[in-house]
C-alpha cells in the first residue's frame, strides 16, 4: 500500500508540462514490476509456442505409427510399433499437462497485471483526494494566521491609542506625575545579541540535522527565518527572540514520516517540471528517485527525505532564472 501511495504521489501533478514529468516518474517507479511481468509473459508465450510445435510433431508421429501398426508384417514389428506408440501417447499427455500449467501461469500473470493497475488507479484517486484535503487545510491555516495577524494588528492599534491617550494625560498632569509613572513601569527585558545568535544557530543546526528544508515548513511559517534575520540586522532583538520561539515550535511539531515524504514528493514534482536539467542531472535525479522509492517502501522515511533533499538541490541548480 505504501508503494501504491507513493506511485500516486508521483502521478498527481499539475497540468501542461508537468504531465510528461509525471509520466517519467511513474515509469521509474513501476518499471521493475512491469518489466518482470512482461518478461514472464514473453517466456510463457515462447514456451507455449514450443509446446504447440512439439504437440504437432507428436500428433504426426502418432499418426505415422498408427498407419505402420496396421501394415505391420509380423508380431515383433507390431510389438515395437505398439511400444513406440504408447510412449508417444504418454509424451503427448505430458505436453497437454504442460499446456494446462502454462495457461494457469499466464492467467496468474494477467491477474497480477490487472491487480497492479487497479491498485495504482485506486491509490491515485486516494492521493488526489488527500492532496485536495491538504490544500484545503493549508488554506484554512493561512486564513487562520491572517485572522490572528489582523487581530494582533487591531490590538496593537488599540494599545497605541491607549498609550497616546495616557501620554497626553500625563503631559497634562505635569512632569512629576510622568516621572512616577515611569518609575512604576516594568519594561520587558531585552535579550542580548549573543543569546539571540546562539539560539538562532542552534535552531538552524537542528533543522539541518533533521533534514528539514524551509520549504518543508507550513506556508505561514516559512517567512519566519527571513524575518528573524531582518530583525537581528535592525537590532530588534525582542522581536527576533519571539520569532525564534514561533519557528522553534513549528520545527518541533514537524515529523519526518510517510505523509511528510509524500507531500515533499508532490512539491518537488512541480519543481522538476519547471527545472532545466542537463542529461547528467536528469539521470542523477532518476537514480535518486529509485533510491527514494526503495527507502519509502521499506518505511525508512528519514533516508527517503535525504534523497529528496539531494534532488531538491539539483532542481534548485537547474531552476530557471528570473
Amino acid at each position: 500500500m505504501k508503494r501504491a501511495l507513493l506511485l500516486a504521489a508521483l502521478c498527481t501533478c499539475a497540468c501542461g508540462s508537468e504531465r510528461s514529468a509525471s509520466s517519467d516518474e511513474l515509469t521509474i517507479v513501476v518499471q521493475g514490476d512491469r518489466r518482470e511481468l512482461e518478461q514472464q509473459e514473453r517466456t510463457l508465450r515462447e514456451r507455449q509456442e514450443a509446446l504447440l510445435k512439439e504437440k504437432g510433431q507428436l500428433d504426426q508421429r502418432i499418426a505415422d505409427l498408427a498407419r505402420g501398426l496396421k501394415a505391420a508384417a509380423d508380431a515383433e514389428q507390431r510389438r515395437r510399433l505398439e511400444t513406440e506408440l504408447r510412449r508417444q501417447q504418454e509424451l503427448e499427455g505430458q505436453v497437454s499437462a504442460s499446456q494446462n500449467a502454462l495457461s494457469a501461469q499466464r492467467s496468474e500473470v494477467q491477474a497480477k497485471r490487472q491487480a497492479m493497475e487497479t491498485d495504482l488507479q485506486r491509490a491515485t484517486q486516494a492521493a488526489v483526494a488527500a492532496r485536495e484535503a491538504s490544500a484545503a487545510a493549508r488554506e484554512a491555516k493561512v486564513a487562520e494566521r491572517e485572522s490572528r495577524i489582523g487581530m494582533r494588528e487591531r490590538e496593537l492599534g488599540q494599545r497605541e491609542q491607549e498609550l497616546a491617550l495616557r501620554e497626553a494625560a500625563l503631559a497634562k498632569a505635569g512632569p512629576e506625575r510622568a516621572a512616577q509613572e515611569a518609575a512604576y513601569r516594568a519594561p520587558r527585558e531585552v535579550p542580548k545579541p549573543t543569546a539571540v545568535e546562539v539560539k538562532h544557530k542552534r535552531l538552524l543546526a537542528e533543522v539541518e540535522t533533521r533534514g528539514i528544508l524551509i520549504s518543508d515548513l507550513p506556508a505561514e511559517v516559512q517567512p519566519l527565518n527571513a524575518e528573524i534575520h531582518a530583525a537581528r540586522r535592525q537590532g530588534d532583538l525582542a522581536r527576533a527572540w519571539d520569532l525564534l520561539g514561533e519557528l522553534s515550535k513549528a520545527v518541533v511539531r514537524l515529523k519526518v514520516d510517510q505523509k511528510f515524504v509524500e507531500l515533499k514528493m508532490l512539491r518537488l514534482q512541480g519543481a522538476r517540471a519547471a527545472a532545466r536539467l542537463s542529461d547528467p542531472q536528469r539521470g542523477e535525479v532518476e537514480k535518486l528517485l529509485r533510491d527514494v522509492t526503495a527507502s519509502y517502501s521499506d518505511g525508512k522515511y528519514a533516508d527517503a527525505n535525504k534523497g529528496l533533499n539531494r534532488i531538491a538541490a539539483i532542481l534548485d541548480a537547474g531552476a530557471p532564472s528570473g
